[in-house]
Formats: C-alpha cells, structure tokens, sequence
C-alpha cells in the first residue's frame, strides 16, 4: 500500500495488520527487468486466468433510439397562381389523408377566362399555330390545371369554374381556405405531406461511422408494432457531428405502404455490423488508468509482464486493439490488478516505459 517506504527488518505493517512482505537484492536483477515472478501456488489461490490474443472480427451491435418523420422529397404546396374566388371547399382538413386527384377547392379565375376566350377567337379566325401555342402556355403558366387545358382544346367551351386536386397522395399539413373568399396568386390552396417511404433518423457515435456499409446492418422496431418488421429500402450519413455528443445522423428511409409509421413515433434502430480483422482481447484484460491503457502478459519463462497497448474498439465485451500485442500473447483475464499493483511496486512498469523510450531514441537516429 506504501511502495515508497521500506524496512530494514520483518515484522507487522504500521499501515494495517499485515505481514511486511520481503524483497531480495537478487529480485532487481536483470532476469527480471522486464517483468515479476509469482509463486504457482499464490497464483492457483488467486484464480489468475489467462486467455491467448487472437485475430478476428469486433461485433458490433447496439439499439439506438430513433424517431419517425416525414419524407421531406414528398412535400408539395398547392397554389392557384392567380387571383380569383372560392366558390367551394370540399370538406378536408388538417391530417386529412387525400389520394392523387382529390378534389381540395373549386375556383373561378378571371384571367384563365380570358385567355380562353382570347383561344377561341384565334382559332375561329385562323391564329396562327404559334398564336395558339402561346395562349395555352400563358394559361399553363398562370397555374391552370392541365385537364382543363386539354379539355378547352377538344370542347372549344369556355369554362368558368375549375377545380383544385391534391398533386400526390399524402396527409394534408395545411389548409386554410373557406367557400366565398377571394384567392390571391400567391395564396398556399394547401400542403401535403407524403407518407410513404418514411424517414427514421438516429444518432449513431462517430466512432462507427466508417463500419457502416449497407441496409443489411439495419434492423427498425417501433413499441406500437413490437411484432412487425419495417423495410429499409436506402440510408444515408448526413454532414456534421454534434460536437456535444460526438454522433453522427443517419436517415433512414422505411417502406410505409400500410401506413401504420407515424411522424413522431418513437422507433428503435438496432445496428449490427462487424469490424474489419483486427487483434481481440477479452475487455476485462484491459486495465485503463486514464492517461494509459495497458495488459498483463505472461511470457514464455512464466513472468508477468505489463504492456501499453492501443485499443480501437470495444463491444460486447471484447476489445480490439490496435497496437502492443501480437496473435498468439497470453492475457490475464482476472486477478490482474494484484499483478498490475505487484509490478508498480517492483518497478516493472517503469523499467518496461524506459526500454520503450531507449529503443524510441534508437530509432530516430
């Protein structure tokens, strides 16, 4: 408990009711530079066991939760384009789900009335085709429906009336207007919202970003279907770290054909993935002071010795390490920190950082 204070005989600890343990001169020998000595017996009552360094693939697999959002690319607002009347509002509102062609409002638009009388009477006194071109690309532009374009074409009639539908299947996230009110060009008829695919985002740590290869790795649960599955049909990382967190945003995009996702439901993101090759040690062997990562090592002669290493990663109670072991070292797995504390006190440690550095100085010359 005290390395730094020695006694010149045996007897009791002043510290607690413990034996002082004797050291020999021929212990500091060279023999034993690099490592300490443990009697076999004192090493069988401590349970010490060791495991053998070994070359494979980290698993990786964490749940992390995740949300449930809009498809941002199926977003359309719904415009007239130009100024005109309400004449009527079909009976939807906001979280209204609505089909491709739904009627949303009935409209008159006194400018798409004239441009067709203005059609009309170029065709009944032979306009030119590039006359005739010009007016139904003025009406197109001025937000006219394209049926009622064809429809002026083929009825030669003047439609006063005209209807407003839904661009795309979706859920309506806007929409405001009343029967009777006047319309502004720039007035938003509606917006809807696509419900299929979905979105799933999650934040996953940096340090995996790179394990990340396709949607095999992927696996969505959501608590309101704990029994169903969800398909991952594309992901993406997006830029950026949050710089708090230290994680990455993936965006997931999840088939939704039933419906049954709902933006704002909590979901679950379990990643499973697999490291390249990589040295792997059990997790428990690793003794990590903060400043330091280090093992036990047990060479050939018997002799525990501690070493410095680098770890990349550690899941499921494995750790893979990137530097100072090689396939094949034995490990100790328990009773480590007795060694670790025995090899402090003799010096182990700091005769094995001063080899280190020597060899260091060496090898820059």
């Amino acid at each position: 408990m005290k390395p730094d204070t020695k006694f010149d005989k045996p007897g009791k600890s002043p510290f607690m009711d413990m034996d002082l343990i004797p050291k020999y001169a021929d212990e500091e020998g060279e023999k034993n530079d690099h490592g300490i000595r443990i009697d076999p017996t004192q090493v069988q009552n401590l349970g010490l066991k060791t495991e053998k360094v070994i070359k494979g693939q980290l698993n990786y697999s964490q749940t992390i939760p995740a949300n449930v959002s809009f498809n941002e690319y199926q977003f359309v607002i719904v415009q007239a384009r130009s100024d005109g009347f309400v004449e009527k509002v079909y009976p939807l509102t906001i979280g209204d789900k609505v089909k491709k062609g739904t009627p949303l409002i009935d409209i008159t638009i006194p400018e798409w009335v004239e441009a067709q009388s203005e059609y009309l009477l170029l065709s009944s006194t032979n306009g030119s085709a590039t006359q005739l071109k010009g007016v139904l690309e003025r009406l197109r532009l001025a937000g006219m429906p394209e049926n009622d374009i064809q429809r002026l074409r083929s009825s030669r009639s003047i439609q006063t009336r005209f209807t407003i539908t839904a661009p795309i299947d979706g859920v309506i996230t806007a929409f405001d207007l009343r029967t009777g009110m006047n319309i502004s060009k720039d007035k938003v008829v509606a917006q809807i919202q696509g419900m299929d695919p979905v979105w799933i985002s999650a934040a996953v740590p940096e340090s995996i970003a790179y394990l990340l290869k396709n949607t095999s790795q992927f696996e969505i649960s959501v608590p309101a279907y704990p029994d169903k599955t969800f398909n991952v049909e594309k992901w993406t990382l997006l830029p950026g770290v949050d710089q708090t967190t230290r994680t990455l945003q993936v965006r997931l995009q999840v088939s939704n054909k039933d419906e049954q996702l709902k933006p704002g439901m909590n979901a679950y993101l379990k990643v499973n993935t697999r490291s390249q090759d990589m040295l792997l040690i059990p997790s428990q062997a690793v003794i990590d002071t903060g400043s330091e990562q280090r093992v036990i090592t047990v060479d050939k002669d018997g002799r525990f010795v501690p070493k410095i290493i680098k770890v990349l990663h550690e899941s499921q109670q494995q750790a893979g390490i990137g530097a100072g072991l090689s396939e094949g070292d034995s490990v100790v797995v328990s009773g480590l920190f007795l060694i670790d504390s025995e090899a402090n006190i003799t010096g182990a440690l700091e005769r094995m950082r001063h080899a280190e550095n020597v060899a260091s100085a060496h090898s820059g010359h």
